[in-house]
C-alpha cells in the first residue's frame, strides 16, 4: 500500500470510528426494558453485559472505496446498590466497559486495510432517585407491594479513565468528561409495562484529539420507549425503540457535518433462572438514519445477580 493510500485509509477509518463513538451511548446503553423499576432497599446488583456491534457505512463515491465497517465487542461490568432517601428508592451505580474495536474498508476499488484496538473504556458513575411511585421498601414489604406508575431521575457522569493515546487512530477512551441527566417513566397495565426514558448528553472538549487538534461536540438528545409483556413471573418480552438527534462535532473549530438523527428498533427477552439470578437477550437495528451515518446492528447479552 502506498503512503498516500495508507493516509486515506486512516482518514476514512478515523471518520467512521468517530461516528461510532458519537452514537455509542445510544446503541449500547445500560438502559433496557424494566431497568428502572422498583427494587428492595439496601440490596446489591451485579451485571455482566456483552454486546456485539456491527456497522455498514456508505462512503462518498468520490473516494476510492465503496464502504467501510466497524465491528466492536463491548463488555460491561455494572454494580448497583439501592438505599433509602426520604422514603424513596435511590441507587448508586458504577459501570466499567472494556471494548475491542476493528475498523476496515469493504469492497475497496484499489486497496483494502483495517485497524484494531482493545482496552478499558471510560468509567461511568450514576446516581438515581425515584420522584414518585417507587417507595423504599424492605424485602418483606416489597413482596406485598403492588407496582404503580413511577417517575425516576438519574445523573450519569462519564470519567476520562479509559485508554487514550492521541497518536492512535482508534481509542477506546474519549479523553473528556460527559454528563447525562435522565428521566425514566413507567406505567403498569395488567401484565404489560409501558416505559419512556429521555435524556441529553453534554460533553467537555477533547483538547488532545489526533495529536494537535481540539474536538468539541454538541449535546446529543435521545428518547427511548419499551413495551413489555409478562409471560410468567420468570419471563417477559419487550419491543424497544429509540430516537437520537444532535451530537455534531467540531475539530479545531470546523463543523464536521456529522450530526446524528437515528431511529433504532428492536426486541428483548428477560428471564429469571432463580430468585437471585437472571438475564436478558436484546437485539437492535437501525431503522432510519441520516445520510452518511452508520447503519448499526447490536446484539446484547446480560446476566445479573441480586443479593
Amino acid at each position: 500500500m502506498r503512503s498516500s493510500e495508507r493516509n486515506l485509509l486512516v482518514a476514512i477509518i478515523v471518520l467512521i470510528v468517530g461516528m461510532l463513538l458519537v452514537l455509542l451511548p445510544v446503541y449500547v446503553r445500560a438502559d433496557n426494558a424494566r431497568d428502572w423499576q422498583n427494587m428492595p432497599k439496601d440490596k446489591n446488583l451485579i451485571f455482566g453485559y456483552y454486546s456485539n456491534i456491527h456497522t455498514n457505512t456508505s462512503i462518498d463515491s468520490a473516494l476510492p472505496v465503496d464502504g467501510a465497517s466497524v465491528d466492536a465487542d463491548l463488555y460491561l461490568l455494572r454494580y448497583a446498590r439501592s438505599f433509602d432517601i426520604d422514603g424513596r428508592i435511590s441507587a448508586i451505580q458504577i459501570i466499567q466497559p472494556y471494548a475491542s474495536v476493528t475498523a476496515s474498508l469493504d469492497n475497496a476499488r484499489y486497496f483494502t486495510g483495517s485497524l484494531s484496538h482493545e482496552n478499558l473504556g471510560d468509567t461511568q458513575v450514576i446516581f438515581a432517585h425515584n420522584l414518585f411511585g417507587a417507595p423504599a421498601l424492605s424485602e418483606e414489604e416489597f413482596r406485598r407491594w403492588q407496582p404503580e406508575m413511577f417517575l425516576s431521575a438519574a445523573m450519569w457522569l462519564t470519567l476520562p479513565t479509559g485508554d487514550y493515546d492521541s497518536g492512535n487512530t482508534i481509542n477506546i477512551g474519549a479523553n473528556r468528561w460527559s454528563f447525562k441527566p435522565e428521566l425514566a417513566f413507567g406505567l403498569p397495565l395488567g401484565p404489560t409495562w409501558l416505559e419512556l426514558n429521555s435524556w441529553v448528553s453534554f460533553y467537555t472538549d477533547n483538547k488532545d484529539y489526533q495529536q494537535n487538534s481540539r474536538l468539541e461536540q454538541r449535546p446529543l438528545y435521545a428518547l427511548e420507549g419499551h413495551w413489555s409483556y409478562t409471560l410468567s413471573p420468570a419471563l417477559w418480552l419487550s419491543l424497544d425503540g429509540s430516537w437520537a438527534k444532535g451530537g455534531e462535532t467540531r475539530v479545531d473549530g470546523q463543523l464536521q457535518d456529522d450530526e446524528q438523527e437515528n431511529v433504532l428498533l428492536g426486541g428483548s427477552v428477560g428471564f429469571m433462572l432463580s430468585p437471585h439470578l437472571g438475564g436478558m437477550v436484546a437485539y437492535t437495528d437501525t431503522a432510519k438514519h441520516r445520510d452518511a451515518s452508520p447503519d448499526i446492528t447490536t446484539w446484547t447479552f446480560r446476566l445479573q445477580y441480586f443479593w
